[in-house]
Order: C-alpha cells, then structure tokens, then sequence
C-alpha cells in the first residue's frame, strides 16, 4: 500500500474539523487524576529502611523478590522524574520528598568517584554490582533526567552541582569531538579508556533527558547548540538511512557511523521520539527546519507500522524485511513507551503544522493508551498490550527499564500539549524554591517560542505574588524567601489569533540573506492597506530590543536595516504588526 494511499485511509474521518474523542485531550485537566495516580503507584515500591526504590515490582506495587531486590540507577532517576512532574501537577509535596530521597540515595551510590559517570546497577543496600561493566550512554543520559527535572521544579543547589558534574562527565569522556564522526559513543569501559559504536539511545535519548530541559531553565546556549549538533546527528544518519529500509532507520553504528548490518531491528517509539526531538527544536529556530524530516519519520511510521483500526503504533520491526518481531506473542503488540513517542510528537507535530492527521494520531492513541494500557484497579500502567488491548507477555509494573517515568510524562505532557496546542487554555504548575540568596529563576516549562506565552499569575501561600516578569517568565526571589509557588502560564492573544488564522499572502514580512548576520541585515515588509505600523526586534526571552518602525506607513513594500552592532549572538524575532495582522520569524546573529 502506498504512501499517498494509506495517509488518505487515516485521514478517512477528518473534517474541515478534525472532532477529538478522548475526554483526556477534550479537557486535558482530567489527566491530572492519572498522574496522581501513577505517582501513588510508585510511593509503595520505596524502601523506608534503606532508601531507594526497587527496580522489580509487581502488578499490585509490591517487590517481586523472585526476580531481585536491585536499585537500579535508571529506577531511581526516572521514578524521581515522575514524582517531580506528579508534584508540579497536583502540588503534592508528598512526591516532591520520595523524588529527592531517591535522589539523595542515587548520588551517595551510584556514582563512580574513581573513574566517574553512573553505575547502572545497585543492589537493595545500595552497593554497585555493575563497577566493572561498560558505561552506556543510555545509562549516563537517564541519569540527568531525574536531577534536572528536580533543579526546573525547585532550583536547588545540590542538584545542579550534580548536574554539572554529570554533565561534564558526558561531554569529557563520552563525547567523539572529530569533526567528520562527532557524537556521543554508544558505549565505553569502565574506566573510560576505550570507547565504541554510536547509536540511536546514545544519541537522541541526550535530548529528551536534558539538553531541551537545561535550555529552557536556563537560557544557556551551549545546551541548545549542543541540541542542533545532536539533530544533525539524528539527519544525517537516522533520517538518511530511512530510504535503504523496508521500514523505520538503521539504529546501531560503528563508532565511524557506518551502520551495524548484523542488528537489524527498528523500533516505532525510536521513529516518533525521533520527530518529536525535531518538533521541539523548531520552535527554537525555524530557520534549522527539520520539519519535513518530522513529517517524514510519521509518515513512515503511519504507512507501516501503525494500527489504523483501533490506534496506536505498533512496537518492533525487522528493518530490511520489513517483518514485524513478534517475540513469541501470540498477537500484535503495542508497548506503554512507544504510545507515549505517538502522543507527545503527534501534539507536537500539530502545534508546527496544525495538520489534524497528526492530533488523530495522538488523540486515538491517547484514547487506547487510557483504556487498555492503564490499570484502574492498582493504579500504574501495563508494559504491553495486544492490538485490542489484551494482556501480553505479564502484568509486572516495574523492570530495568520501566519505571515512573514514561507512564507520568505522557500525563505531564498532554496536560501542557493539550492546554496550549489544542484547547488554547491556560497552564498552571507547582514549584518549591528554597529560601536562599537573591536571584531570579526562568519558568519556561513548555517546548515552544518563548515569546508565545507569559506567566499570567502567581500565587504564593494562596496570595497573590507579583515580583516577576510576565512576558520572560522570570521570578525574582529575595533573599531568605522560598516556600510553594502555585504559578499560571497563559498564551499570548496576538499569538492565540495569529494560530487560528493564516495571514493573508499580501502581508509579508522576510529578512535578506544572509542568515545568520553579522553586524546588519535588512528587513523588508510588504502591507496592503496604509496604517499604523510597529516592527519591533525581541530576543528569545521576549525582551524588546528595539523598536525599527511605530508610526503610519503607506501600503507597498517597505525596507529597513538593522544593526545588532552592540549585541551578542543568538537568535532574534523580528514582528510586524499593522492593521489587526501579526507576523513573527526569527533571524540569527552569529559573530
């Protein structure tokens, strides 16, 4: 079946109007519940007596014994990660303590202070059992995902010390830095002397860990370009190696990026968590458009392996032959992770192009996920279901590589996709700040422009707080003050009409090349009706720069220049608004 043939057979049901029908998209306040469900879920499998949470737990959130009473590594990032969302969510404190026990209990044993990075494995007291075993990258990567998503919730010290250390760890010895094979190797020896293959968890898993996360909390751009170069990793390797397969893209390398042909298995979570990275990094400059990448990865993925009867990607594939891998199940099946990617890039992907084939694909997914996947007995979700939402292989809740972390972000991030791409409603989050010296804290919780929303409000001890600034989403916090902030995000208006119409074809606003610029560039606009113009420059926090034209301008075309002489590189919006039209794009300025 063809490409043009099977786009057409899921866009069957669309409308001029695409009509969602899960209750979770339709009013996304519903996930909430969930999380706090979720989260419950995972409080049982903390060990009170030695601290951390077990890896192995069963369907009803007691310790499967019979499997092993280890603490992984990964357990405790991704189930702190979990609660930390939990917590901004509901405002339980409650999740916000165990994140920061599983937390404390992972820094004082599973880092390597000999030769550094994480061991992946701990048993119940907290003694590695991996010491002398390879470092992973996906093992390094994970253990950022807990601690930065504490430091985005509470900005605590302690947390981004480790974060650094961790950090740099990555960038020192797991980084290959050569100019034609640079990346993250798949995997080294203990001791870091020797390095080997690349892959996909090497890859795009230090995007969805961290680099988006760190960007956005902190406006450091060395996150962000760290991101692009990641991307081009992800374009020049995953993406072009899509046309030699039956189906998905070759995952496993050798250090010199020449596909490993005896690992021959693609995986449809890696496909669409792959579109959901592009998704997020283009709303940070348009003008490094993966998009057509994006559309491309679903597209295939929508081809060949999606269910078009009842929703939701199917799990793992045979490359070359284009076979699906069944296991030994004995029906099609579908993982808990994988129809998380299927939601959070198809919101994503909708947000960029406000294509409806990409809000079905997350909404009946979405509506499977919640009916089949979900346990509303015990609470948590199941690994595996069939295509008709049938058991699989077992119902055990928790596993090496299952834990709190991909049930829960799907809630956090259909609560955020679905309130801003879909509802257009306000957001509103939790955080606990500790009282400590004066300083101001960025609220950027949402992978989108950073000029399209703003804090609306803030409350603090369910009074008003007001010392922020709206349109860059910062809090100040004096010194000594801390405690539970309850802050609500909203979209801008014009940025609210600008989504809902398309500007007509007679209002053009475009920068000349070359892009990026350095020192000045021109910007030329084009209006259709004499009136009131601004054409006004921001930086990435909303901030304005300068304002170019504010006054009556006649209808035509128009040029101005502007000099970014006395500013440092980075990437600007430039925004024309004239007669009730809003046109924004980004330029950059690279020195």
């Amino acid at each position: 079946m063809n490409k043009l043939l099977i786009l057409l057979l899921f866009s069957i049901t669309i409308t001029a109007q695409y009509q969602i029908k899960s209750p979770y998209l339709q009013n996304p306040d519903n996930i909430i519940g969930y999380v706090d469900s979720c989260a419950a879920f995972w409080l049982k499998a903390y060990d009170s007596v030695n601290g951390g949470f077990y890896t192995n737990i069963s369907k009803t959130g007691t310790v499967l014994t019979s499997s092993g009473t280890q603490k992984n590594m990964q357990t405790q990032s991704r189930n702190a990660y979990g609660l930390i969302r939990a917590f901004m969510l509901t405002g339980d404190e409650t999740y916000l303590e165990k994140a920061k026990q599983a937390l404390t209990f992972m820094y004082n044993h599973a880092w390597d202070n000999t030769n550094g990075g994480w061991y992946w494995e701990l048993d119940k007291y907290g003694n590695p059992t991996s010491a002398n075993t390879n470092k992973d990258a996906f093992h390094q990567h994970y253990g950022l995902l807990g601690p930065v998503a504490y430091y985005e919730a509470t900005s605590d010290t302690t947390d981004w010390n480790w974060i650094q250390k961790a950090y740099n760890n990555n960038e020192t010895k797991m980084w290959d830095n050569s100019t034609q094979y640079f990346g993250y190797y798949d995997y080294c020896s203990a001791n870091w002397s020797s390095k080997n293959d690349k892959s996909f968890n090497a890859t795009v898993d230090a995007i969805t860990t961290h680099l988006l996360y760190l960007y956005l909390i902190t406006q450091d751009e060395q996150y962000l370009n760290k991101a692009y170069l990641i991307a081009d990793n992800m374009q020049n390797h995953f993406v072009a190696s899509m046309n030699t397969q039956a189906i998905g893209f070759a995952e496993e390398y050798n250090k010199y990026w020449a596909i490993d042909a005896n690992e021959t298995m693609t995986i449809m979570g890696h496909i669409l968590k792959t579109a959901w990275c592009f998704a997020r990094l283009y709303h940070f400059n348009p003008n490094v458009d993966y998009t057509s990448s994006a559309e491309n990865l679903i597209e295939n993925v929508l081809e060949k392996g999606y269910d078009t009867e009842f929703g939701g990607p199917y799990m793992d594939y045979n490359r070359i032959t284009g076979a699906m891998l069944m296991w030994g199940n004995p029906d099609t099946a579908k993982a808990w992770w994988q129809m998380e990617q299927a939601i959070t890039a198809g919101l994503q992907m909708y947000k960029v192009t406000q294509k409806d084939i990409y809000l079905k694909m997350a909404d009946e997914t979405l509506d499977f996920f919640m009916k089949y996947f979900v346990d509303h007995q015990y609470g948590e979700v199941y690994e595996n279901r069939t295509r008709y939402g049938a058991q699989t292989w077992g119902e055990n809740k928790g596993n090496p590589n299952k834990a709190g972390y991909h049930s829960i972000e799907l809630g956090y991030y259909t609560y955020l996709y679905g309130k801003f791409f879909v509802t257009k409603e306000p957001i509103t989050l939790y955080y606990k700040f500790q009282a400590g010296k004066d300083r101001n804290i960025y609220l950027n919780p949402v992978e989108m422009p950073l000029a399209e929303y703003k804090i609306k409000q803030i409350e603090y001890n369910n009074q008003p707080y007001t010392d922020f600034i709206a349109d860059t989403k910062v809090i100040h916090l004096p010194n000594s003050f801390g405690g539970k902030f309850k802050v609500t995000f909203e979209l801008k208006q014009t940025d609210i009409a600008e989504n809902q119409k398309t500007t007509p074809i007679n209002y053009e606003l475009a920068q000349n090349y070359p892009n990026p610029f350095n020192p000045s560039t021109n910007i030329q606009f084009t209006i259709a009706e004499s009136g009131n113009v601004n054409l006004t420059i921001y930086d990435m926090l909303g901030r304005e720069i300068e304002t170019l034209i504010n006054g009556h301008i006649d209808a035509g075309n128009h040029s101005i220049s502007f000099n970014a002489k006395n500013l440092s590189s980075g990437i600007y919006i430039y925004r024309l608004k004239t007669n009730n039209k809003v046109i924004s794009k980004k330029m950059t300025l690279l020195k």
